[in-house]
């Protein structure tokens, strides 16, 4: 699809002054929202004490979905940060630029770049602000951006400096972007246990770890129900597991004992509450100001942690925990509060942007694959442009529709996996290599095929099986 832009730029122009125009009217009549777009690092969907998790308790999270709405069907464009990030800052899936993985260099295009989220902000007549974590290419980094107000801390001191941005007296609408590091720091869990003094580690995690041994059984938070390894797991998934990363999956799928993964799984509480607690100060800073009655509030993250799910750690995975993100929307007195929404689809990356560029009044490039989620946020009504969600990592791909999950990867055996997720929501159980589900697993390889060249999805064109392959 980019190709294509490429080769047809006198469209630009047509679509530049379509947005031009709607900025002007948005401009022209500001009532629009102040908009607050808060990012957490590694956190899965179910790490929220409102997704009914009993080992945590999110104050501020909660009372961002008691007062608007959850999505418990949210995914990540690739389980990664910084293609996630690319992809939420562009609305466009991350491989299109070459990107599947954290440190690949990408290939963006001045028609994407120059409709990046904070660009359109600014040029929409918002102060913006981006503050915290960024692990975005260079052309996406925040003082190229369009953010006027950049802050580098990313922990404890990130609430107080975007409190300081809008509190600020102006007249114009502000859009701050507040991307928290943790519960990330799980990634040093690991090297916590190792007995290694040349170790990269973190003191916040050793003391936690310190916390979590002198505990009874009884307060650890017990092994998750889906702790085992799924029956006819593609071995790709095994395959491409790291040894050699800050958090080495294969070697902690290895070595892990039920103690340690139960360690592992308290920290990763405490960390949450941690963040969940910093983005406190920052909700109870809008209501003190009179202003979260303005502002509409989103929340997600880059992408979860497998949390000791199949006896894995980390990302880059397409289970539950890894792929799917919590995804929450509050604007008092217009989005419903306390809703729970677990029909919609949504692509953290690709709905992100047309969902703010729609409260914001401005217009979005026509290329983009995403559709806004205001309507389904306002008032349960959806129309989607497919009936599925897609995923990708520098492995395989993931499809979710309604009902199944559909994988396939370039190399392993079996290469493809279809899980039930109503019947089996801890995906135990691979049902692709089984007759009686042929016609479910051709069905979705046609919904990829169908991805594929809609999308412009090049790679995965050389190893997505044909429908009656």
């Amino acid at each position: 699809m980019i190709d294509k832009l490429q080769r047809t730029r006198w469209t630009w122009g047509l679509v530049y002054v379509a947005i031009c125009a709607a900025n002007a009217v948005a401009l022209a009549s500001d009532s629009r929202p102040n908009i607050l777009f808060v990012i957490t690092d590694q956190h899965h969907a179910k790490m929220l004490s409102a997704a009914g998790n009993p080992y945590l308790k999110t104050r501020a999270l909660d009372s961002i979905a008691e007062s608007g709405i959850r999505f418990t069907n949210a995914y990540a464009t690739n389980p990664v940060c910084m293609p996630s990030r690319l992809s939420m800052a562009t609305g466009m899936m991350p491989g299109r630029f070459g990107v599947f993985n954290n440190g690949m260099k990408a290939t963006i295009p001045e028609e994407v770049t120059a409709n990046s989220l904070g660009k359109l902000m600014k040029r929409a007549g918002y102060a913006t602000f981006y503050g915290g974590k960024t692990h975005l290419p260079p052309e996406l980094e925040p003082k190229r951006g369009g953010y006027d107000v950049i802050v580098r801390d990313q922990r404890d001191k990130l609430s107080g400096a975007c409190l300081d941005f809008v509190t600020q007296d102006r007249d114009e609408p502000f859009f701050a972007v507040a991307s928290f590091i943790n519960p990330h720091d799980i990634c040093f869990a690991y090297n916590a246990r190792a007995d290694n003094p040349n170790r990269k580690g973190l003191a916040l995690v050793d003391k936690l770890l310190n916390e979590a041994r002198a505990l009874p059984e009884d307060q650890l938070p017990p092994l998750p129900e889906n702790s085992g390894i799924p029956e006819n797991e593609p071995s790709g998934i095994q395959e491409n597991l790291k040894v050699d990363a800050v958090t080495p999956a294969k070697l902690i799928r290895e070595d892990y004992t039920d103690r340690d993964w139960r360690h592992y799984r308290w920290i990763y509480c405490r960390l949450t509450e941690r963040v969940d607690a910093q983005i406190g100060e920052l909700i109870d800073g809008l209501e003190d100001h009179g202003l979260d009655e303005d502002t509409l509030i989103v929340f997600t993250a880059d992408h979860g942690d497998m949390d000791g799910s199949h006896r894995l750690a980390s990302k880059n995975l397409f289970y539950e925990e890894s792929a799917g993100v919590p995804y929450l929307m509050q604007y008092k007195g217009v989005i419903p509060g306390g809703v729970v929404d677990d029909k919609s689809l949504v692509s953290s990356g690709l709905n992100t942007l047309p969902t703010l560029a729609e409260y914001a009044g401005i217009g979005v490039p026509e290329f983009l694959p995403g559709r806004s989620l205001r309507s389904v946020a306002e008032t349960g009504s959806d129309k989607p442009r497919r009936p599925y969600v897609v995923s990708e990592n520098g492995i395989g791909r993931m499809l979710r529709t309604e009902r199944y999950k559909y994988c396939v990867y370039a190399s392993g055996e079996p290469r493809e996996s279809l899980v039930d997720l109503e019947k089996d929501p801890g995906e135990m159980r691979n049902l692709a290599v089984l007759p009686e589900h042929k016609d479910i697993v051709i069905r979705h390889r046609r919904l990829l095929q169908q991805w594929i060249d809609e999308s412009g999805d090049e790679k995965a064109q050389s190893f997505a099986i044909a429908p009656n392959g």
